[in-house]
């Protein structure tokens, strides 16, 4: 892979081919003098994905995983520029800033540290226990989670800071390199074996019960990066409110992802639902993310 230094930003190396180009990132640091982070061009199969990642957390001297104090361990997103958005309303979006991303959404154990005694109102018992991804969290309650746990004594010394993702970074980390709409392909043919949705699309229940309701993390398939149930299970609140002091515009923020309750076209890169900030359901919860904004490499 060719390479080529730069004094500050991220740039597009093209070379003589198509088949030859490549991405190529660093961070942008006064003092930086190291030769540019490794980067791959989007769109980027399953083998090339989990190399780069390898590649990325060598060069920059950071751990592939790590956990937190609430018992949650996170995965490395290298940085990169990919096409967000379903076909027909794609952008380009840039991450020029790596970031660890829970490996599961949250769960309700870990969910507990912080709010003790939260349980899912009406659910039956197996849909309590601590393996479940946590729900009936508001994405107000989710950000007050990642406050809490960017407070803890550990979190503070190891200096990191936690948040929703943003959706540009729940889908750049959902999609791990490919451009379909979803990470294992286009179709939903072989869909349950990565994630849980209304497989049947039969009318949900109103509470969960006899297995319909969220399940277990890490069960299914992972995606490249090793994340599991970015598709399904719950929704997940991302950071994103969107307003305008000028206009007087304000957009609720949005779930991404589907979950057990949606049908398999729910369950994609590219799916969204808005929801009011107080907004709590069986079906809802998250993931968080620490953004890292300095690399040494």
């Amino acid at each position: 892979m060719s390479s080529l230094p730069h004094r500050a930003g991220w740039i597009l190396v093209a070379c003589t081919t198509l088949a030859t180009w490549s991405l190529h990132m660093r961070p942008t640091l006064a003092d930086e003098k190291a030769k540019p982070l490794p980067g791959v061009r989007f769109p980027f199969g399953e083998d090339e994905a989990k190399k780069f990642q390898d590649d990325f957390a060598q060069a920059a001297k950071l751990p592939k995983e790590i956990s937190t104090g609430a018992g949650m361990k996170m995965a490395l997103i290298p940085t990169g520029t990919f096409e967000m958005g379903a076909n027909g309303s794609k952008y380009r979006v840039t991450l020029a800033r790596p970031f660890y991303i829970g490996i599961t959404e949250v769960t309700l154990g870990q969910y507990r540290q912080f709010k003790p005694g939260h349980r899912v109102e009406g659910a039956d018992a197996e849909f309590n226990e601590d393996d479940r991804p946590a729900a009936a969290v508001s994405w107000d309650d989710a950000r007050a989670f990642c406050e809490w746990l960017s407070n803890q004594e550990d979190e503070k010394k190891a200096g990191r800071v936690y948040a929703l993702p943003t959706e540009a970074q729940w889908e750049w980390a959902t999609r791990a390199g490919t451009a379909t709409a979803r990470y294992f392909g286009e179709t939903d043919k072989e869909q349950a074996k990565y994630s849980w949705f209304n497989v049947t699309y039969t009318p949900n229940p109103k509470t969960e019960t006899k297995t319909r309701g969220r399940q277990p993390v890490r069960k299914l398939l992972p995606n490249a990066w090793g994340l599991h149930d970015t598709l399904g299970n719950v929704w997940e609140w991302c950071a994103d409110r969107r307003s305008d002091s000028a206009t007087g515009e304000t957009r609720d923020p949005v779930m991404r992802g589907g979950s057990w309750r949606s049908g398999a076209f729910h369950c994609t890169a590219s799916a969204h639902d808005p929801g009011s900030p107080a907004m709590k359901g069986d079906n809802i919860g998250f993931r968080v993310v620490s953004t890292i904004s300095k690399v040494q490499n």
